[in-house]
């Protein structure tokens, strides 16, 4: 679905859903967290994303991109564990170990030629599948588009994280993680904020969509609203 989130942007893009569509009780904080968001993406993101991709050919970025998916396999697999979903913690699980070994720590996705397809998910997906409601919608600084459920699933997670590595290395571990994926998206990114009447109104429904799309409950949810 990450990957699906660009095409999705732009295609809403082209029509954008009205501010005042989508129940947003907490809209004005949230745009202007977004427009904070816009000015560190501006002046301190894309720079530093340029000077990636200008410096680092594709088949080094690809190879970092996998290296950082497969540090995110042991989060799937607990993710699968706590949803009793043993298949998707098995997959994630035997990934890991392929990976971690025969490519090279994950820098080549040996596991998928093997037959194990990468399949993600994370502890916001555990927490919709216990069903707790998705709350409002929010955006955090940084980090982007949310829900209330959603942002707390991924405070919760990244302290457990924090705790259990050390923030020595979950903060540079997340921050290069982060930036790799925003490397991939940024281009796209920046035609939304240029072809959009309103790419706040954009990144919200996108989202939500998103979301709807992989959480019954918020599918659920969107359907009673409709």
């Amino acid at each position: 679905m990450r990957r699906a989130l660009p095409a999705l942007l732009l295609a809403l893009a082209a029509a954008p859903a009205p501010a005042q569509a989508t129940s947003d009780p907490m809209e004005g904080l949230n745009r202007r967290i977004h427009g904070f968001n816009r000015l560190v993406q501006a002046h301190v993101l894309d720079p530093v994303v340029a000077a990636y991709v200008t410096h680092a050919p594709a088949p080094v970025r690809t190879g970092i991109a996998n290296a950082f998916a497969n540090l995110r396999e042991p989060l799937t697999a607990l993710s699968g564990l706590a949803v009793g979903d043993f298949g998707l913690a098995w997959n994630a699980t035997a990934r890991f170990g392929i990976n971690s070994s025969l490519g090279l720590g994950g820098v080549r996705d040996s596991a998928a030629e093997w037959g194990w397809p990468r399949r993600e998910a994370g502890p916001a997906d555990a927490v919709c599948a216990w069903g707790v409601p998705s709350g409002p919608y929010v955006v955090l600084p940084i980090l982007g588009p949310s829900t209330l459920r959603d942002a707390g699933a991924l405070l919760a997670s990244s302290a457990g994280l924090a705790q259990a590595l050390g923030p020595q290395i979950f903060i540079p571990w997340r921050g290069g993680d982060l930036m790799v994926e925003y490397s991939a998206i940024a281009a796209e990114l920046g035609r939304v904020e240029a072809q959009s009447l309103d790419a706040y109104a954009v990144y919200r429904s996108a989202y939500l969509q998103r979301r709807a799309a992989a959480c019954p409950i918020d599918r659920a949810a969107a359907a009673t609203e409709d």
